[in-house]
């Protein structure tokens, strides 16, 4: 995040110092005069923003720092240390930041988005200029190297920022101590980076210390100790681990609901991980109504085009998708779409992961012929926005294949298959969750273009690669358990076919649920390989 991070400041700055200038003390309770400028009105909407998602104490931090600009218009320091409050803000609150964005969004003066690898320069010399003047060690180069690091993150380049996070860690533990809030938000973003690299085990390891760490300093009920404890649940989800995971979402929300309100953004952002969580879990009719109520409430909270509430729409449009509802899904997704690029522009990340969701409602429609050209026009933005490797765009270039492969033909959609997996090795490495992902779905295509001896082993690959990473009862792991079978069936081998469905639907009927769609799918699969058994002709 620490390129938007660079970017939100430097745009907000001089909103915020005209802000304070012309509203004074009193711009974080003040409507709109018809005294201030445009430029002072949208600094005092970015204040009262950021002053919504800060509790007592910091609420007083900027409102003295306000008083310090407004107070001596010669002093340079003064806006310096405003804009400080709110790099530390934006750093500590995803949803603050989608705030800010959109209300930045809106004005002429806002230049051209800077993208996440454009951006990595910039950080880069902050560093440097850290380490020149106040040390290697100081607190704020230590923030600084966070913030590369999470810059090398959001350009999807895990290879530079889990070391440098793992570097800040030890550093700051050294220099700040082992409890320190901000070697705690080192240890949580290092854990996130994990998460991010296919690490899901390291990070549920680093997260449970952590949060027993945010609990014992900061205690229970924290802002920074409910966020931690949300993405150990997260992490608990990536692993496969939804009897963990489930629980904690819940726990979390009631936490949330009891410290901020039923109607904080944070509260609703709960409330959107857990149907999120029932979704995973096989249990369409718990989520969607969840959904809906997260809908409803961020409607109601931050209006009808707020990022948060277009973002928890699409959530709702991409529940009733996974539910098999179409006439929902489609309708949605594409109102929600038509928001975005109003709201956001046409190729801010979260306009294009709407148009990529889109595309997969068409695809899964089988209206390819609206389905391809969206894929087309996605991953041309993303390869623009995001770079050529980014996972992001890395992932529109599969769907495209799939895409291709889906409306038969082959000759374009496995050299497409092929491509995406070597740059997902060369990007995430081989053992990525994205990298197995992507070998399935080469492997997937060779079996549609028949070509068995490099289907079958394929599939068996990435089943070793999947119980190694993930383990023996990971959701993809089962799936991938179902892949095998279904090729060994396809090569009429049904001595080594039925025996492996019959093993991943124990699995799947223990581990998902007798009605889960992937325990159904196997369940499927296993029938039409007994009737082949004894069919003589098969």
């Amino acid at each position: 995040m620490s390129a938007e991070i660079v970017r939100l400041v430097e745009q907000a700055g001089p909103f915020l110092t005209a802000a304070a200038r012309a509203y004074g003390g009193a711009v974080l309770s003040r409507a709109e005069v018809p005294s201030a400028d445009a430029t002072a009105d949208l600094g005092r909407r970015i204040l009262q923003a950021v002053s919504r998602y800060r509790h007592e104490p910091e609420q007083a931090a900027l409102a003295a720092a306000i008083e310090d600009v407004a107070g001596d218009p010669e002093d340079a320091d003064a806006p310096a240390a405003l804009r400080q409050l709110l790099k530390r803000a934006l750093r500590e609150d995803a949803d603050l930041r989608a705030e800010i964005a959109a209300l930045l969004s809106a004005p002429p003066a806002v230049g051209a988005s800077v993208t996440a690898s454009g951006a990595i320069p910039v950080q880069q010399a902050a560093l440097a200029e850290c380490e020149r003047v106040l040390g290697d060690t100081h607190p704020d180069t230590l923030s600084s190297r966070n913030d590369l690091a999470l810059a090398y993150q959001e350009a999807g380049d895990l290879d530079r920022a889990v070391p440098l996070f793992e570097t800040t860690l030890g550093q700051s533990e050294r220099v700040l101590g082992d409890t320190h809030p901000d070697t705690l938000d080192c240890r949580n973003n290092l854990a996130l980076a994990y998460l991010a690299a296919g690490d899901p085990d390291g990070a549920v390891s680093l997260l449970e210390a952590t949060l027993a760490q945010f609990e014992r300093v900061l205690g229970d009920t924290h802002p920074h100790t409910l966020s931690c404890r949300g993405n150990l649940a997260s992490a608990y989800q990536e692993a496969g681990d939804l009897g963990r995971a489930l629980p904690l979402y819940e726990t979390t929300l009631i936490q949330r609901e009891r410290v901020l309100g039923n109607k904080h953004p944070d509260t609703l952002i709960s409330l959107g991980n857990l149907a999120g969580a029932y979704q995973a879990a096989g249990h369409p009719d718990r989520a969607i109504p969840l959904h809906e109520n997260a809908l409803a409430h961020f409607e109601q909270a931050l209006g009808d085009t707020h990022p948060h509430t277009l973002t928890c729409r699409g959530n709702l449009a991409l529940a009733y998708h996974s539910a098999g509802d179409p006439d929902r899904a489609v309708p949605l997704l594409e109102a929600t779409l038509s928001q975005f690029e109003r709201v956001l522009g046409d190729t801010h990340p979260h306009t294009l992961n709407s148009r990529a969701n889109l595309a997969l409602a068409y695809h899964t429609a089988g209206d390819l012929d609206r389905a391809i050209p969206l894929y087309e026009t996605t991953l041309i933005q993303r390869e623009r926005v995001l770079g050529n490797n980014h996972p992001d765009t890395l992932i529109s270039l599969g769907n495209l294949a799939g895409a291709y492969q889906a409306a038969g033909d082959l000759d374009r959609a496995v050299p497409l298959h092929e491509n995406v997996l070597a740059h997902f090795e060369q990007a995430l490495g081989d053992a990525h969750p994205f990298t197995l992902n992507f070998r399935e779905n080469l492997a997937g295509a060779y079996q549609a273009a028949g070509d068995a001896d490099r289907a079958t082993p394929l599939h068996r690959t990435v089943l070793s690669q999947r119980e190694q990473v993930l383990g023996n009862n990971h959701p993809d792991t089962l799936k991938s358990r179902n892949n095998v079978a279904l090729a060994y069936l396809s090569a009429g081998d049904l001595d080594r076919a039925i025996p492996l469905f019959e093993t991943a639907l124990g699995q799947c009927e223990q581990i998902l649920g007798d009605t889960h769609p992937t325990t159904l799918a196997v369940r499927a699969n296993l029938a039409i390989a007994r009737d082949a058994a004894d069919d003589p002709e098969w």
